[in-house]
């Protein structure tokens, strides 16, 4: 969209002046995040039976905008374009639509910052960001963009998705280290009913493509242009292309004037430099073809470093460069949210538990009660089915199955707008329906079935394919819930051992440290000084000499390493690291509503209930939940285990 902010980050530049929340439909806004001149982004919770809360965050455009035809299908196809993409590393969106005045849409709430803080915050502390984490940041761009330039209907036909602003506002990184592209506001899809004009800019201009600021038609490669300005901009902490207009700025990107970034930090290992410039490399047919391929060259550069151990550095970076602001930022999102109970409080419950206008989420109460009642451990999205007639469909995404979802099962809603046949399979499987595949993944879905009866088979390798008939009614959702089993490995005959050498040969030459760690990046501590960072070697010893190191790397336990004697040639030392086990938490809902006083043994918690993963202590502990004026005083007694979060329900009726 229009609007230059972070919208699904859940910060802004400047501390907003204090909120008061307000109720908005169904939601309930309880922090503005920032304003632009066409849309406005809140933080808003939305409640339900049980306890149940859920923080998203809303983009409402301004009402003036909204009177425009051309932006308000533009805004539709937003929706279109974005709800259609389910990825780990992609905002995701919840809802779209209408109340009153204001076109809405409602995503997923990333909480912490996007890149252009991150380059903000180590311009003020004056300090480069670790070249393996600006690797990371774009290696997981790349996995989301390849999803979006590969995404195809069922039919197997590409949408042609670009999404034509990759730029550091776009680009979210959550406090607990992973990385999420937001806004497809003005992604060019094929399908998309709003097609951009020849020559007709949009996206900003310092993270254009050449071809785009030349107003040519572009394709994915252009993403990967903009992707290599970012990890550019991550390596040296300078603005690549940024001048005093913007006449020059499409200048500098239209003749792809890049300065080798190592020229400007020369620690910069020279494999990473090089796969930057290939990114920006002016002739797209010279640049990188796919987001894959430079993801591959990315991950071949982090080798022997993963995804989990990146974003275990990440989180620690974030954590340690955003200290302040994310203790602000949850004192101010507890205040949002306590006076939103409150004024939901004092609402009839028809108004924050139905809908108010025009929006997606207008499914039948008991369609939705004949699929979801085993909820736990699934996501749930909503598809926009196209233009102003909107219909409204329950999508289920889950990353394994939940523990109480039926093992197989098929189950057919109440009546519904359109005939669908919804797959939901674990593992991810291909999907045959009387022998033709209709998609590959954890959920396929066939809208407009002729009503009739058809056999669905599912195929994953190294799993039993399985086949169901089903028979489809017209008017109906029909929702096949599977689950794979797997097929059985066996054990293979022992082979003969090889012949172990009689001796091996001694070692030569000086004497020296090879130490090494995984993950790597651990500070290496003799004598309790740092000598160097893993890996490295040390070459400050001599034969016959003992010793014992340190090895510390943040959100890991200290490794105490070494040898006993050191030997001629290479000595290797290599750990493990375990990571630092993360405290218990405690979520507590109260069945029946209110509020209540929470205790553990005895001593009140900074938080009334309900509340969700708050930090307690390990071990055994009575708990105690307490409203005086309610007359409520009910006590429990449970062990609470690092790393877990524990559920406590009280029933306030009682």
């Amino acid at each position: 969209m229009g609007a230059d902010v972070s919208e699904t980050s859940s910060s802004a530049p400047n501390e907003p002046a204090a909120f008061q929340p307000v109720a908005f439909g169904k939601y309930f806004l309880v922090d503005k995040i920032a304003a632009g001149g066409m849309a406005e982004i809140f933080k808003a919770k939305t409640f339900s039976h049980g306890g149940f809360e859920n923080l998203v965050v809303i983009k409402r455009i301004l009402p003036h905008i909204g009177d425009n035809p051309d932006f308000v299908e533009m805004f539709q196809d937003e929706a279109r374009v974005s709800v259609q993409l389910q990825h780990p590393n992609i905002v995701r969106i919840y809802d779209f639509g209408k109340i009153q005045q204001n076109w809405f849409i409602v995503m997923e709430c990333v909480d912490g910052k996007d890149v252009r803080f991150l380059l903000r915050a180590g311009s003020r502390r004056k300090q480069f960001m670790p070249p393996e984490l600006c690797a990371y940041i774009a290696l997981e761009v790349c996995k989301g963009l390849h999803y979006a330039h590969a995404k195809t209907d069922l039919e197997g036909n590409p949408f042609g998705i670009v999404h034509r602003d990759i730029s550091p506002s776009n680009v979210l990184l959550s406090y607990e280290g992973e990385v999420k592209i937001a806004d497809f506001g003005i992604a060019k899809a094929e399908s998309n009913a709003y097609q951009t004009r020849d020559g007709m800019l949009k996206g900003k201009f310092e993270y254009m493509s050449p071809e785009q600021a030349q107003g040519s038609e572009i394709d994915h490669r252009s993403d990967l242009f903009s992707l290599g300005i970012i990890l550019w901009e991550t390596m040296t902490g300078r603005r690549l292309f940024r001048t005093d207009s913007e006449t020059a700025t499409l200048n500098k990107v239209r003749e792809a004037d890049v300065t080798p970034p190592e020229t400007l930090r020369p620690d910069l290992p020279e494999r990473l430099a090089s796969i930057c410039m290939k990114a920006l490399t002016r002739d797209r047919d010279i640049r990188y073809a796919s987001a894959a391929d430079l993801e591959s060259d990315l991950r071949d550069f982090l080798f022997p470093e993963t995804s989990d151990t990146l974003k275990a550095k990440m989180r620690a970076y974030l954590q340690e460069s955003f200290a302040e602001e994310i203790a602000s930022e949850r004192t101010r999102l507890q205040q949002g949210e306590t006076l939103a109970r409150k004024l939901k409080d004092t609402l009839p419950p028809a108004d924050w538990e139905g809908t108010q206008g025009e929006t997606l989420s207008h499914v039948t109460q008991t369609a939705v009660q004949a699929v979801v009642p085993w909820i736990a451990g699934a996501s749930v999205g909503l598809f926009v089915l196209g233009g102003l007639t909107l219909a409204a469909i329950v999508y289920f995404v889950w990353t394994q199955p939940p523990p109480n979802a039926p093992p197989n099962g098929v189950i057919v809603t109440q009546p519904a707008e359109r005939t669908i046949l919804d797959v939901t399979v674990f593992p991810a499987a291909r999907v045959l329906v009387d022998g033709v595949e209709k998609g590959n993944g954890t959920s396929v879905m066939l809208e407009d079935m002729a009503p009739g009866t058809y056999t669905v088979r599912l195929e994953a390798e190294g799993y039993e394919p399985l086949e169901e008939s089903v028979n489809v009614e017209q008017g109906r959702i029909v929702k096949v819930v599977k689950q794979l089993a797997a097929i059985p490995v066996a054990t293979p005959d022992p082979q003969p051992t090889e012949p172990v050498p009689t001796q091996a040969p001694e070692p030569t030459g000086p004497p020296e440290l090879d130490i090494r760690s995984s993950p790597s990046g651990a500070a290496v501590l003799l004598d309790g000084k740092q000598i160097c960072t893993t890996p490295c070697t040390w070459s400050k010893v001599s034969v016959g000499d003992a010793v014992n190191i340190d090895l510390r790397l943040d959100g890991y336990e200290t490794a105490k390493t070494g040898v006993r004697s050191v030997k001629p040639g290479t000595n290797r030392i290599s750990s493990n690291l375990k990571p630092v086990a993360s405290p218990p938490l405690l979520t507590v809902t109260l069945l029946g509503g209110g509020w209540a006083n929470i205790y553990v043994d005895g001593e009140k918690l900074p938080k009334t209930a309900p509340f969700k993963e708050l930090q307690v202590p390990a071990g055994p502990h009575e708990i105690r939940a307490a409203n005086p004026t309610t007359g409520l005083d009910l006590t429990e007694r449970h062990t609470f285990e690092p790393g877990k979060t524990t559920t406590l329900r009280f029933n306030t009726q009682q």
